[in-house]
């Protein structure tokens, strides 16, 4: 095991870009505040892909319901984000380029490296986006030099071998748990390990 991905925290999953993930810091974040929680987030950087690619195309009865039911979860998706950027006070045309994207997946990285815990981070975390995250500077070591942080690639690495694929997840006591429903659930794992 990674000697940052401690047993001692909740860990979030987060990609820095996503409405979804923005809002599961917002909410992880004041839940671990409330409760004396010890909270890491990761940037878990990862390729899209397309499932559907490599599946044969059928006869145009079966394209046709495909069609529909890709617009439906296109249109289910758009629902989704328009309600987590609302939750989270984004802006509906909110999107992170690619550079900055990068830079606030490494700030979160360095954060939670410095910080013993995230709890409580959202007002920071909402200053950045505010200003534009290209513009993040590195947080200041709180004891460890960050010259041996782990690269972006090592951590998307490391929380894949523990079984975070997607984001959110948050990984407690060896359980893997995606999105922010499951706040009371953890918050059970995390007082019986106590």
């Amino acid at each position: 095991m990674r000697a940052w991905l401690i047993d001692e925290a909740v860990h979030l999953a987060v990609d820095p870009s996503d409405a979804e993930s923005l809002m599961a810091v917002k909410a992880a974040s004041a839940w671990a505040k409330e409760k004396d929680i010890t909270l890491k987030i990761w940037p878990l950087l990862r390729e899209l892909g397309n499932p559907a690619a490599d599946v044969p195309i059928g006869d145009s009865q079966m394209e046709r319901l495909k069609a529909r039911r890709a617009k439906a979860r296109a249109q289910y998706r758009a629902l989704e984000d328009r309600r987590a950027r609302d939750y989270v006070g984004l802006p509906s045309t909110f999107g992170l380029s690619p550079q900055s994207a990068k830079a606030l997946a490494i700030w979160l990285r360095d954060t939670s490296l410095c910080r013993a815990s995230m709890a409580g981070i959202w007002p920071e975390l909402s200053e950045h986006l505010d200003t534009g995250s290209e513009s993040i500077a590195r947080p200041q070591p709180a004891e460890d030099n960050l010259d041996g942080a782990p690269s972006l690639d090592q951590v998307s690495e490391a929380l894949g071998e523990r079984g975070l694929y997607t984001t959110p997840a948050f990984l407690v006591g060896g359980h893997v748990l995606i999105g922010i429903g499951h706040l009371p659930l953890i918050e059970a794992i995390w007082l019986a390990k106590a």
